[in-house]
């Protein structure tokens, strides 16, 4: 089959699968789109996919009942890629993070085209391993020349990874031409003129910061946000504005507008604090 066509039946597989939309026939159908009916291939995918995976405590991630499927696909199909990914998605939600690193290596090993992206977006979000996020992202890249999609959670897409991993080594100058390439060839996203509004502000290009920061504002406004306008404006002279998005900071954070996701242990990057915006209120 080819390479890209199992690519695509395999992420439907996945998202399908994690998202409990599933059934029986649903996996069996696209076990054998992928594999040959009854082969190791095919049996090794209908465990983790099939009737058993959603019955009773093997549904639940990370049960001893789910680890013992993905362990007898293992055995039986030692370099089906989806085994070892569904087996170690538990280990990183408890932050078992070198047994996870252990059992997802082998996904990449085995799918690199699939993995990759996962791997690198949970290495940025989880482990703020910004050498390992970049390594990945940029790996995918030279084998995959299309868009390369979006982190586990859907919430960043990993060029806006690569970017705020250039950024975490010190790099904003590289982080923001990615950024901007990114945001001119595809879009911003949810969080994506925040962030580069964000580095414009670190290199005290503070014109570049608001007029980015105003993009931010028309499609989504959140307290950290207004946090840095207002800083912004402190920084150009325009002390009445300032006061103005720190006090509209400080009301959004109070409504739960704030900068937030999920799935993740770590703090969202250039994430604002409460006592930040107070201090910013009595200056």
């Amino acid at each position: 089959m080819d390479k890209l066509k199992r690519f695509y039946l395999k992420s439907i597989l996945l998202c399908t699968f994690l998202f409990w939309f599933e059934g029986q026939t649903f996996g069996q159908t696209n076990c054998q789109a992928l594999f040959e009916k009854d082969s190791p291939e095919y049996c090794a995918c209908m465990l983790i996919y099939g009737g058993d995976a959603i019955k009773g405590k093997a549904r639940y991630q990370g049960s001893k009942e789910s680890q013992a499927l993905c362990d007898s696909a293992i055995m039986l199909f030692p370099s089906f890629a989806d085994s070892y990914y569904i087996k170690a998605i538990p280990f990183l939600k408890r932050g078992e993070f070198g047994l996870w690193k252990t059992i997802i290596d082998k996904a990449v090993e085995y799918d690199s085209l699939l993995y990759l992206g996962y791997r690198g977006g949970a290495q940025f979000m989880f482990l703020r391993n910004y050498e390992g996020a970049i390594k990945d992202i940029e790996t995918l890249k030279s084998i995959y020349k299309s868009d390369i999609g979006a982190i586990y959670n859907g919430e960043y897409h990993l060029e806006i990874i690569r970017s705020l991993s250039y950024k975490g080594l010190g790099d904003t100058i590289q982080a923001i031409k990615i950024l901007e390439d990114h945001i001119i060839e595809y879009e911003a996203g949810l969080y994506g003129y925040y962030h580069l509004g964000v580095m414009y502000f670190e290199e005290n290009r503070y014109l570049d910061a608001i007029k980015t920061f105003l993009k931010q504002s028309a499609s989504y406004d959140f307290a950290d946000l207004n946090y840095f306008i207002g800083l912004s404006y402190k920084n150009i002279g325009e002390d009445d504005k300032y006061k103005k998005a720190i006090q509209k900071a400080y009301d959004l954070y109070l409504e739960g507008r704030m900068l937030c996701g999920n799935g993740s242990f770590m703090d969202y990057p250039d994430k604002v604090y409460l006592k930040q915006i107070k201090k910013a209120m009595i200056q």
